[in-house]
């Protein structure tokens, strides 16, 4: 598939098959998504996957907000088989940043850092993951979780201090998934009033 076509036929799939992804397409996705860019080519972006139904129950489990949490028998009939964490991990930005030929910039300490690239690289990573599941024919899904993170990550092992910048879920889009959400609903702005040249 052509660039331009997987670029307009990306969108968030939020209903899926229930059957796994194969191994050698997931590595594909993520080896993807580990070619990102990185500052300092510090590679700071690891991709923690769950790709079992007791890891991804336990995933829909700990992160159910009590309040206005997801019906956990819907997500089982239909949210992705595979999740993936992106995860930034600053300490390596830093310590990249800490080495001869990057110390003179002063980005050595995280507060000097005026945009977190560790962020927008683990950002830029699941982008490409998304891409290349359009390209393999997969489904996939990028979106946050408001309650339970630190227990998520504590229940993954996940150091103090390193956390996603969102989820991914991955998987065959079930026959029945319509598009929904704002992107449904909701017209794309114009390209002329989007896009400013020279000034604003």
């Amino acid at each position: 598939m052509e660039l331009d076509e997987v670029v307009r036929r990306r969108r968030m799939v939020r209903r899926f098959e229930q059957r796994a992804v194969p191994a050698a397409v997931l590595d594909r996705l993520l080896d993807t998504g580990r070619r990102a860019p990185t500052a300092g080519f510090a590679q700071g972006v690891d991709f923690l996957v769950l790709d079992t139904p007791d890891d991804v129950a336990a995933f829909w489990r700990i992160t159910r907000d009590p309040e206005f949490g997801w019906d956990l028998d819907e997500v089982a009939a239909s949210g992705p088989p595979v999740i993936v964490l992106p995860i930034a991990d600053h300490r390596r930005y830093l310590e990249r940043y800490s080495e001869p030929d990057k110390i003179a910039f002063g980005l050595d300490q995280a507060d000097a850092w005026p945009v977190k690239f560790w962020d927008v690289d683990a950002a830029m990573a699941s982008m490409l993951v998304l891409l290349a599941a359009v390209d393999a024919g997969i489904g996939g899904w990028f979106f946050g979780i408001s309650h339970g993170e630190r227990a998520l990550l504590d229940h993954l092992g996940v150091p103090e201090g390193l956390r996603p910048v969102g989820i991914i879920g991955l998987g065959y889009r079930a026959t029945d998934e319509a598009p929904r959400g704002s992107g449904a609903t909701r017209p794309r702005r114009p390209f002329a009033e989007q896009v400013h040249r020279g000034r604003w």
